[in-house]
């Protein structure tokens, strides 16, 4: 039940390509990273090359990464937003007009593929399931078990502009001044403590 059209390319990049690149990135050929590669070719083709499209993920897991490597849009140019609800969907959508395509790992139609189901559903161990299997098994399946659907931005497609800023009067660091007096950490809500033990 594999895709009606064998696959030789995957975001305009040859099978190996696609790989390589996965793995220059990642450091190994991550198998969430690929499927969301599938997710994020068949977002483009849907949306279409000329669109300048924006992101939203809905995963913090591999999904950003895919949509990074395989499109132009980045959490540091703001084009990319990762919503960190564990969904694996994605949404490309039109920066102008607001619509846009949603596309998922659906669930119903991986459970024809049994060993990908378990995969993402983490019923089967890595050793009943091998990279090398899993990574056929996904670029073998193709499309099939993803779903798409045609969608119109509501709110979370605005950019945020950096605002003013100021220099902090605890750490003397530059700081967005819409977080008050002084930056986040100086002010007790930091995600460090300075450590004098080290020189």
């Amino acid at each position: 039940m594999a895709d009606e059209t064998a696959r030789t390319t995957v975001c305009g990049k040859s099978i190996s390509d696609f790989l390589s690149t996965i793995q220059s990135f990642h450091g190994w050929k991550a198998p969430g990273i690929v499927l969301g590669g599938m997710m994020v070719d068949w977002a483009r083709e849907l949306i279409g090359p000329e669109i300048e499209a924006d992101a939203i993920v809905e995963s913090r897991h591999c999904l950003p990464d895919a949509v990074q490597l395989f499109t132009p849009c980045t959490v540091g140019n703001g084009w990319l937003k990762i919503l960190d609800w564990d969904k694996f969907a994605l949404t490309l959508y039109d920066r102008k007009k607001l619509s846009g395509y949603r596309v998922w790992f659906d669930l119903d139609k991986a459970q024809r593929f049994p060993d990908l189901y378990k995969w993402y559903m983490r019923l089967i161990s890595k050793q009943d399931l091998p990279l090398d299997s899993l990574l056929n098994l996904i670029l073998t399946a193709g499309r099939s078990p993803l779903s798409r659907q045609p969608v119109r931005m509501t709110r979370l497609y605005e950019r945020k502009k950096k605002g003013v800023i100021e220099i902090c009067s605890g750490c003397n660091e530059a700081y967005p001044a819409a977080q008050g007096p002084q930056c986040l950490a100086c002010q007790g809500d930091g995600y460090y403590e300075i450590d004098g033990s080290s020189g």
